[in-house]
């Protein structure tokens, strides 16, 4: 049913005909009045040379060896790969760090004067010491070049990547990866009008996002971009095989390094002066729970940065960007069970060639869809997947793209409005906060929701309002059609809001049998007995992956309505939702969220006209408001565990020690000191304590409480209210915490065990609650001013 539906804005599923019709149709001709596309100096004609392995492929398989990636390269692109590329970009580099960067000079005369003033040189060993440390930076640099730029290879060699990866994706997702024709036909068009680099911008779920947006610009005769990636991912032989398709690798954090991120910002600058495309995952990391992460800075502050400096200081009046997000929706996602380990406790682990080869292999080495497999039945008749590869589609949807030229030069994106310099104008001056939340609201718009992600939302639901692990599944029928409702209030796209209505049409034998269906193909935990309807959940972990694929519609009335049944009074409710908001701010996109429907006066009045509340903001229907309520508050009880464990265990552990413990000590890594508590050590302790009551049986909480991306976030919010400290030792290995307010903590602690625990709301503890988030939380200038 949803299939048939998304088949009209997913028209296209990239593995299908991969390597015998490569080239995709496109919904416009390409045009053919130059030979080459881009007068650049790059744009020579790939040669056609006699390759033994071509001609062996071409005469023992049906692959269409010649035409995969025919074009792209010289014809519409600057052309990267081959020999005379790389060393274009390595003469840039190697320019930049002997002649033309004033900013490493301006470093190492720092150096070399620190020593002089330090008497460890004399004034007439300067300009000699200054040779010497200039030549020792560029060495290193020059290294670390080569270590982790790209190195794009061969026409042989990127065909041969895409033949097997083609091959390994169509194992591992055997449904398909779903786009759409016009979409992205629509992004080449722009491109053609007005050539420039094109920054994709997709959400991180998966180490798979890098391969997908890879296929799908070969298959749309795209050409590939360079792509941003983890220093993680920098293992023998894959690392070099990234590197041949584009990778940059970079640290997770610059730790103050004086060069290294201008050094990345020289290798950018010179990508996007050739027009390359360029694709990072602004929210730094993988996201392990379905929902989008906050966004993080850094790349689009070098992004900022090239831009002014082009068109401020070189006078390049015509130096763009096209700003694309991207939303990459999976239904089951292949590192799923490693993710679960992840929030329940375990550490991550860490990439490996062999990890990323054996996982490789053993999908190349699988049959051709395993959900055709023998599905396992217990002895009681319950459906297991506990020993069975689960696939499912992958959709890739385009949002509205923006050239980054419409962002910077709006003064109302500014950090300072009445800034009226516009030549001097620096990366600084523009709000970068403002800038990500667009692409990451953006995204969370154009997103997809798949039929097992409403169907994991309303299990989850169910199971926390029932306290049922064993239902039937025709119970979960008033939970879905409430769902259904509240989804279809929100602003969906077409696709999406047609495919609500269409299950909202079947009848009870249909729904129950989609709710079958979806657990069947995409739940590990959860298990279903095809024969008696019987629902049976294990852990309802696996679900949160599934809740919040959807939540982001819904977060701002579930915090509503959860505020709604704890007080009525409406200036309580104001003081709730402003201070709920900031706690939750480091889990949701809050912030530059201009949707009205978001407001909470918006909502109230929603509320009114729906029957769910009186005009004097009396509940009318208290169901409505528990089953959303109950969505949320897993998220706030999470924050007072977490508040919880900071006021017992590093504060006992700094009153048991016999001599008082300093932030130096600790940053010395003083080995007496091994056992003070870490943002590590702290999620461990935690999660440890209330699996076991878990086991038991005694949770008094919802187990996603102990997600271990919710815990952490948590940290870093009160870290930035200045109640704690967060900081690393001089070796970068632990993550220490300090107690800088022990007052303001405890009175968090007791607010909330009151708010929640005993639906407890007096104006002087809000009052204080608003004053310890002002006083503290640092805010931008425009939020300031938004406020006056």
């Amino acid at each position: 049913m949803a299939d048939e539906i998304a088949n009209s804005d997913f028209d296209v599923n990239i593995l299908e005909n991969a390597l015998t019709e490569p080239n995709v149709e496109l919904s416009f001709p390409l045009p053919t009045d130059k030979e080459t596309y881009l007068e650049l100096e790059t744009n020579d004609k790939v040669s056609n040379s006699f390759s033994i392995l071509k001609h062996f492929i071409k005469f023992f398989s049906s692959i269409n060896y010649d035409d995969i990636y025919a074009n792209a390269e010289y014809k519409y692109a600057v052309s990267k790969i081959g020999g005379k590329f790389n060393r274009m970009s390595k003469e840039f580099m190697t320019e930049r760090l002997e002649k033309t960067d004033e900013k490493l000079d301006e470093i190492v005369y720092k150096l070399v004067d620190l020593e002089l003033k330090m008497n460890l040189i004399k004034a007439k060993d300067f300009l000699k010491r200054f040779a010497e440390v200039k030549k020792f930076m560029i060495r290193y640099y020059s290294a670390e070049n080569d270590k982790n730029l790209p190195k794009f290879g061969s026409p042989t060699f990127l065909k041969m990547c895409y033949i097997t990866v083609i091959k390994t994706v169509k194992k591992m997702f055997p449904q398909g990866v779903w786009v759409n024709r016009v979409q992205l036909s629509s992004l080449y068009q722009k491109y053609l009008a007005n050539p420039m680099s094109i920054i994709l911008l997709p959400n991180h779920q998966s180490h798979i996002d890098y391969v997908m947006l890879h296929l799908i610009l070969i298959r749309f005769q795209m050409s590939i971009p360079t792509v941003i990636a983890g220093e993680n991912l920098n293992v023998a032989i894959f690392g070099r095989i990234m590197k041949g398709l584009g990778g940059i690798f970079i640290k997770r954090s610059f730790n103050n390094e004086l060069y290294t991120e201008r050094n990345l910002t020289n290798y950018v600058e010179f990508v996007l002066l050739n027009r390359i495309h360029f694709e990072v995952f602004i929210e730094g990391t993988r996201s392990r729970d379905g929902k989008l992460l906050l966004p993080k800075y850094g790349i689009l502050k070098t992004l900022v940065s090239i831009y002014l400096k082009q068109r401020r200081q070189e006078k390049n009046e015509n130096f763009d960007m096209l700003m694309q997000p991207i939303s990459i929706t999976y239904e089951r996602i292949y590192e799923a069970d490693g993710y679960l380990d992840e929030l329940i406790g375990s550490d991550k682990k860490q990439e490996s060639f062999v990890n990323i080869l054996s996982n490789g292999l053993s999908n190349l080495v699988q049959g051709v869809d395993r959900n055709d497999e023998k599905v396992a039945v217990t002895k009681d008749g319950f459906v297991s997947n506990a020993n069975r590869t689960l696939h499912g589609k992958i959709f890739v949807k385009l949002a509205d793209s923006f050239t980054l030229s419409s962002y910077v030069e709006d003064p109302k994106n500014r950090v300072d409005y009445d800034f009226e310099d516009d030549v001097s104008v620096s990366e600084q001056d523009i709000n970068l906060k403002k800038l990500g939340f667009k692409i990451l609201h953006a995204i969370n718009g154009a997103s997809y929701l798949p039929e097992c992600a409403i169907i994991g939302m309303v299990i989850q639901t169910f199971h926390y309002m029932s306290g049922k692990t064993e239902f039937n599944a025709k119970e979960l029928l008033p939970m879905l059609d409430f769902l259904l409702n509240v989804y279809q209030e929100e602003d969906l796209s077409a696709t999406n809001s047609k495919i609500l209505t269409a299950i909202q049409q079947l009848n009870e034998e249909q729904k129950i049998a989609l709710i079958k269906s979806q657990i069947i193909s995409f739940f590990k935990f959860t298990k279903v007995n095809p024969k008696t309807n019987v629902v049976r959940i294990e852990n309802s972990f696996e679900l949160l992956y599934y809740k919040n694929l959807t939540i982001h519609l819904l977060i701002y009335k579930c915090l509503v309505s959860l505020i709604l049944l704890k007080t009525l009074d409406r200036m309580q409710i104001n003081k709730l939702f402003y201070i709920f908001t900031g706690f939750l701010k480091n889990e949701f996109l809050f912030d530059y969220n201009f949707n009205p429907k978001n407001n909470l006066s918006f909502i109230l009045e929603r509320y009114e006209q729906l029957g769910v509340i009186s005009e004097d903001l009396q509940i009318k229907d208290k169901r409505f408001h528990n089953v959303l309520a109950t969505i949320i508050l897993p998220f706030i009880e999470s924050f007072m565990i977490c508040v919880d464990e900071l006021n017992s265990t590093v504060v006992k552990f700094y009153a048991n020690s016999q001599n008082k413990i300093t932030e130096q000590q600790l940053i010395s890594d003083n080995l007496m000191l091994k056992d003070y508590p870490t943002t590590k050590s702290l999620l461990k302790i935690i999660q440890k304590e209330n699996m076991r009551m878990f086991e038991r049986g005694n949770l008094h909480f919802h187990i996603e409480t102990y997600n271990k991306q919710y815990l952490l976030s948590f940290l870093f919010y009160l870290n930035n209210l200045k109640l704690i400290k967060i900081f690393k030792n001089k070796s970068k290995t632990k993550a220490y915490v300090i107690i800088r307010n022990l007052r303001d903590l405890k009175f968090i602690l007791s607010f909330l065990q009151r708010f929640i625990m005993r639906n407890e709301v007096d104006n002087i503890s809000l009052n204080y609650m608003i004053d310890i988030v002002d006083k503290n939380f640092e805010r931008d200038a425009n939020e300031y001013k938004a406020k006056l």
